[in-house]
């Protein structure tokens, strides 16, 4: 073991004593895989984040008082929507000082004060929530701390008022409940799946090529080892301490830069998500084990890279013709994998969710395996045809049917980005074209429904006065509903108001107090339930939430009718003038005021919500002017562009990694390439090589990208039983971008091929 550390320990000394080339190859090295070990840090963190904010989730859920107990906390939920974005919170009341206290709060808020969350006082304090500061007119009390939030840009307040009611039954004496997991959307799994494998694929491919740079320079020193009376083993221990350096400063360079950008994750918001510093730490067993495999990786692809090496004392010698490589065993990840993936085949579709994670992660891996796998194949077969042409094209060609692996091993990190990529873009065009091939009827911008409880007529009347006094309003309609059920398991509901009230729900053909009428939603004809009849005998239900049964009422005649074009928030039922109902106790527990705007009127619902300010808890106002498809269509596109944007950051990583490796390879050729222009050949050719060099792997890289993602994409759409759809202008960003890259690469590139074409590369030959 002694000897097996001096070997290390002298490889690490050759390393940093080469010079000032050794220290660039270090550098570039240190660079290349502290990016990769950066974005698996972060990767690794996904699971404490999850797990950090279901903790904080279980540690918010209230736990019912039981009868008897002491001080208890009575809670009322209230959300509001401020210009898009939704704003929660809770007023309370304490029945005495040792009520429990919520999560993130010193102490229950006393009447008249509110404990705002870190975002929501900076919204209010900002030019921007001037029409809001009207809704939340309590007196400032402090902020929630992070035990009591999901994130660092939740808008959530706790607000203390005297006025909530004190309901034993739902009276709380505890917070605490337990961690539940989160059950995600069919499509939304399937895409952390593939994006998961596809983005982190390519950064494992970079961090092993990133250790297998300066081969030239290390064969020199491996050889004058070897002329000294070292033996082969000890020559490859020694070469490995050298990898090992390299490794272990990425490590190094990989937590500084995951540290610092941590620092920065709560300004960033990704489809309205966002993560707090703390909960973005590494899980400790993947934390060990990425400080683990890098390491190994830098030392087993060190060794494969000298697999094919006889390093002698006089030099190092290279198998100049190696085998050709087979095709069948490539071909088993495309047979294993596609096979995996039709098994699950509409297991994700419609409302089954029976997949199996393993054998669908397993399946994505085994596709996106196969095209590093292929990729050497394709670059050797295809370049080995290949003759004539100018000057540059020869010399690359020539340099490729000598060496295409390297190649062929950088572009297929690319490659795999690209194939993930189109299969993650084809996935929500798919989704996307369904809501346009069937999209829902727009929106009546002109109305607002406020819903209310405790709902006595004299809050009802004092809702109805302020709301009239509000900006942009024209009328407001007060309604009241009614539960009705017979038999064993059967309700219905209905709706009491005026005819004008009436009129803006359905399209009546002719009403006067006394009438009645069925509203028949689509939804109502598709069910199963059975719809209440004239003359039949109901129980009216006399309190929602225990379920207490009320007086019984005959159903009086009514007329079948269609709710109003554009009207989204109505909902199959009776809808009985006031008179029809005249007999029958008024219920306090839910009302509904049907409001009428002018939607021309800026911020119309806004100027809405703030008149509802002194109901507080009482009143919810649901607009739904901006619930039409174009909004849903946009919320599609938005997570493409940041699903196109995280492809294309790990698509600036591979190249990354091809810029890393031309340099190295420059470097490796400066006196043939000294020789070459010495002889007459232009630079402007030698350039040229290098283009395309560069260009030829990553062009066949497209094809078996496009291939392989399209047909992941294809079965993946089997899975979730969505339409076949393929995204071919993302196809063709992330296309272009590549060819981009080379071109890129390529001109990054001159400068080194400048220095090495000059008479100082002459000096030794």
């Amino acid at each position: 073991m002694r000897t097996w550390f001096a070997d290390l320990a002298l490889g690490v000394r050759l390393a940093l004593g080469g010079g000032r080339p050794s220290w660039v190859r270090l550098a570039l090295t240190g660079a290349g895989i502290g990016v990769g070990v950066a974005v698996l840090l972060a990767s690794a963190s996904l699971t404490t984040v999850l797990s950090e904010r279901a903790e904080r989730q279980a540690a918010a859920v209230p736990v019912n008082a039981r009868p008897g107990a002491g001080d208890v906390l009575h809670t009322a939920f209230w959300t509001t929507e401020y210009r898009g974005e939704t704003i929660s919170g809770y007023f309370v009341k304490g029945s005495g000082p040792a009520a429990p206290v919520p999560p993130g709060l010193p102490r229950v808020p006393g009447d008249g004060e509110v404990f705002l969350s870190p975002a929501l006082a900076e919204l209010l304090e900002s030019s921007r929530g001037d029409l809001l500061r009207e809704r939340l007119p309590q007196r400032v009390a402090g902020v929630v701390g992070q035990a009591g939030l999901n994130a660092p840009h939740d808008l959530l307040f706790y607000a203390g008022d005297a006025t909530v009611e004190a309901d034993e039954r739902s009276a709380i004496g505890a917070f605490g409940g337990e961690v539940r997991p989160r059950e995600l959307d069919p499509v939304l799994s399937l895409l952390i799946m593939v994006g998961v494998v596809a983005l982190l694929f390519p950064v494992l491919v970079f961090v092993g090529i990133s250790t297998r740079l300066a081969g030239s320079e290390r064969d020199r020193r491996l050889a004058a080892l070897r002329l000294v009376g070292a033996g082969a083993r000890r020559v490859r221990r020694i070469a490995a301490g050298e990898s090992l350096l390299g490794a272990f400063v990425g490590l190094g360079v990989g937590a500084a830069l995951f540290l610092t950008a941590r620092q920065l994750v709560e300004h960033v918001r990704i489809m309205g998500l966002s993560v707090f510093v703390g909960d973005l730490t590494p899980s400790p067993p993947l934390a060990v084990l990425i400080f683990v495999l890098v390491p190994v990786l830098a030392v087993v692809t060190s060794m494969i890279a000298m697999r094919h090496t006889v390093v002698e004392p006089l030099g190092v010698v290279r198998r100049t013709k190696p085998v050709r490589r087979a095709l069948w065993w490539r071909l088993m990840p495309v047979i294993i994998g596609s096979g995996a993936l039709i098994s699950q085949s509409g297991t994700l579709g419609g409302t089954r969710a029976d997949a199996s994670e393993p054998v669908v992660i397993g399946g994505i891996l085994m596709l996106l395996l196969a095209i590093p796998a292929l990729l050497p194949w394709v670059v050797e077969r295809a370049v080995g045809r290949l003759r004539g042409g100018a000057p540059s094209w020869q010399l690359a060609i020539r340099r490729l049917q000598l060496e295409s692996g390297t190649a062929a091993r950088v572009v297929g990190g690319v490659a795999v980005v690209l194939a993930g990529g189109i299969a993650l873009q084809s996935v929500l065009a798919s989704a996307e074209s369904k809501i346009v091939d069937r999209p829902i009827p727009e929106a009546d911008k002109s109305r607002i429904t406020i819903s209310m409880r405790d709902a006595s007529p004299e809050v009802v009347d004092q809702t109805v006065g302020l709301l009239t006094r509000s900006v942009g309003v024209e009328r407001v309609h007060p309604t009241r509903s009614l539960g009705l059920t017979w038999g064993s398991d059967e309700y219905d509901s209905a709706l009491v108001g005026t005819c004008e009230a009436l009129r803006a729900q359905a399209d009546l053909p002719s009403c006067r107090d006394g009438d009645a009428f069925y509203v028949d939603t689509d939804f109502a004809r598709s069910s199963a339930r059975t719809r209440i009849q004239p003359g039949q005998r109901v129980v009216v239900i006399q309190d929602y939430e225990t379920g207490t049964s009320g007086p019984q009422w005959t159903v009086p005649e009514f007329t079948a009718v269609r709710p109003r074009p554009g009207v989204t928030d109505v909902q199959s039922g009776l809808l009985v003038t006031p008179s029809t109902v005249r007999d029958l106790p008024v219920t306090s527990d839910f009302a509904t005021v049907l409001v009428l705007v002018d939607p021309d009127q800026p911020d119309i619902a806004e100027h809405v919500r703030n008149a509802l300010a002194p109901m507080t808890w009482r009143a919810y106002a649901s607009y739904f002017g901006s619930a039409d498809v174009s909004q849903r269509v946009r919320e599609f596109q938005s997570i493409r562009q940041a699903l196109l944007a995280g492809s294309l950051i790990t698509l600036l990583l591979a190249g990354a990694s091809l810029l890393v490796l031309a340099l190295e390879q420059v470097r490796e050729r400066r006196r043939p390439l000294a020789v070459l222009a010495a002889s007459g050949v232009p630079k402007g050719a030698l350039a040229r090589s290098l283009l395309w060099q560069n260009a030829v792997p990553l062009l066949l890289a497209l094809g078996v990208a496009v291939a392989v993602g399209g047909g992941l994409a294809i079965l993946l759409l089997r899975i979730i039983a969505q339409p076949t759809v393929l995204d071919w202008p993302g196809i063709g960003i992330l296309s272009g971008v590549s060819a981009l890259m080379v071109v890129l690469v390529t001109v990054l590139s001159l400068p080194s091929l400048h220095r090495a074409t000059g008479a100082l590369g002459l000096r030794s030959e």
